[in-house]
């Protein structure tokens, strides 16, 4: 971290003599020896130390040996998200001298939170501001090594960076060599790879990755009252209203929180954040706050079908031939823009052809040009962000006014921002290069004329499709795959079976319901997303009361 990490009064507050008695009174007193462990690093469901009496010293060892981080002493506590997410704890605690400490074991610890609402406040606050300041300092973390331009590595990077595992990319072209790959038991063919500590992973899964690293929890067979699919904004918020009133809440998702929204720079037109946030921010707030009243996850998660149950509720079906059982499923799968169908995208797809603009993706075109496609809000938002890693940004809209679909304070900056320039009437004809993009090929479409381009990477935010492929085809649907929902599904002539009147956001499926931006009609807004979870939750407490 910083050299004086616990002078930072958030990520290292001191316990009241109240907060520690009220504490106290839910934990467990334990002693240490001096140089005995409280836990160890790549430890999984460790518990939460509040120190009594001596010196606790935070340690991380992701370099290979160890580095001091922190000192904590009487008042102050262990721990970060990783104490609710139930993922492996990044350092290791020892005591430092004689120690005594209260400890709180970890599945006691969000009982604890919703007990204890002002410590709760406290503690969650501190959690998330000691991720930061870890990230922010020297540890390496997992490494990833790969090229830039490969669609397998930056599927990995995705991951893991949804899911806030903190790692280091090293670019085979940029960071290490022949030696290094050697000295590792790898080659160029056995890549991407991923290093854990001395383990090396080659080519994996997301799958094998989560198990590798110990992010993938079992679930086990209860059944739910509440299978959530898709932890975008609308997914997040059914499962923070569904699990704070008590609806026992599963959220599955096919690489990790965040969705779509997660993918955005900077949202700066949600209610309450006056300075914006970005999607990323907004997902781990999201998710720490569902894992705070109870509802679990799992990620990577693909689903494959939902059909009923004997005897009632309704099963979901995994794609690794596992099943879960509950009451109700929320489809929350979202939409993605669609692949560009201009020459040479497949061939570049997620490896200089993207559909998101985060940090990730950005380094493809540091002191490059980058070509940002669209004409909304995230299009103008990912010009803004690339602005400030490329050498310039060119946004091409098919249209010709920025001002159609985008917010005007975007259109404004993007107008003044000398490093943008827009070109209207323009569309993406052919990307070319030999290993990464090197040049785009732009169509004006009213005259026709073409125009060679230099660029390094191409980012698109046009034709959002909604991810139902996989969903059962009884689940009525528009022309163009969004579910319908509610007075939709009597309005389209699809089957509804039951003598009740289907929920505003059930499916024809009786007991699925849709939210977001999978569903027909909803509105492409962050804020309208949030909506449509919590109310999701309300329609689940309708149909239950009705049965």
């Amino acid at each position: 971290m910083n050299d004086t990490p616990s002078q930072d009064p958030v990520a290292f507050p001191h316990l009241s003599d109240e907060q520690i008695e009220q504490l106290a009174r839910l934990a467990e007193c334990a002693d240490f020896a001096d140089g005995e462990r409280l836990f160890e690093q790549g430890t999984r469901d460790y518990p939460f130390f509040v120190v009594k009496l001596g010196e606790v010293e935070i340690e991380e060892h992701s370099s290979g040996g160890p580095r001091h981080v922190t000192f904590h002493g009487p008042g102050q506590f262990t721990g970060d998200v990783d104490l609710l997410t139930g993922r492996t704890s990044l350092v290791s605690a020892t005591a430092r001298g004689p120690v005594q400490a209260y400890r709180v074991e970890a599945h006691r610890l969000r009982a604890v939170l919703n007990e204890l609402p002002t410590l709760s406040e406290l503690l969650l606050e501190a959690f998330q501001a000691r991720r930061l300041l870890l990230e922010r300092s020297q540890l390496i973390g997992l490494r990833v090594i790969g090229g830039s331009h490969c669609a397998e590595a930056n599927l990995l990077r995705e991951f893991l960076y949804k899911n806030k595992v903190p790692h280091t990319f090293l670019d085979i072209d940029l960071d290490i060599d022949a030696a290094w790959l050697s000295q590792h038991g790898l080659s160029r063919d056995s890549l991407p790879a991923v290093i854990c500590n001395e383990s090396v992973a080659i080519q994996p899964s997301l799958s094998t990755l989560a198990e590798h690293i110990g992010i993938r929890r079992q679930l086990g067979d209860a059944i739910y009252d509440l299978i959530v699919i898709g932890a975008g904004p609308a997914g997040l918020a059914a499962a923070v209203y569904g699990a704070s009133e008590g609806l026992r809440t599963v959220v599955l998702d096919r690489i990790g929180p965040g969705g779509q929204a997660g993918a955005s720079s900077k949202i700066e037109n949600y209610m309450g954040f006056p300075s914006g946030l970005t999607g990323t921010e907004l997902a781990n707030k999201g998710y720490l706050q569902a894992l705070k009243f109870g509802a679990q996850f799992s990620a990577p998660a693909q689903v494959t079908d939902i059909t009923p149950r004997p005897g009632g509720g309704l099963q979901v079906a995994l794609g690794d031939g596992a099943a879960l059982a509950g009451e109700a499923v929320l489809i929350a799968t979202g939409a993605s823009y669609r692949q560009l169908a201009a020459k040479g995208c497949d061939r570049f797809f997620n490896a200089g052809v993207f559909s998101a603009a985060t940090s990730v993706e950005a380094r493809q075109c540091c002191n490059a040009r980058a070509v940002v496609i669209g004409g909304g809000n995230s299009a103008g938002q990912a010009a803004l962000f690339l602005a400030e890693h490329a050498e310039h940004v060119v946004l091409l809209l098919r249209s010709g006014d920025l001002r159609k679909s985008m917010s005007e304070y975007l259109v404004h900056r993007i107008e003044v921002d000398r490093r943008i320039d827009v070109w209207l009437h323009s569309e993406l004809e052919q990307v070319d290069g030999s290993r990464l993009i090197e040049r785009a090929l732009i169509r004006n479409n009213r005259s026709g004329d073409l125009q060679e381009l230099d660029c390094a990477a191409v980012f698109s935010f046009i034709g959002a499709r909604p991810h139902t492929e996989w969903v059962p085809s009884a689940i009525a649907r528009d022309e163009r795959g969004f579910l319908l929902t509610g007075p939709d599904i009597a309005d389209s002539g699809a089957e509804w079976t039951l003598d009740r009147e289907p929920c505003q956001l059930e499916t024809s499926q009786p007991g699925v319901f849709a939210a977001g931006d999978v569903r027909h009609g909803s509105t492409k807004r962050v804020a309208f997303a949030v909506g449509d979870g919590a109310l999701a939750v309300t329609c689940v407490h309708q149909v239950r009361g009705r049965s």
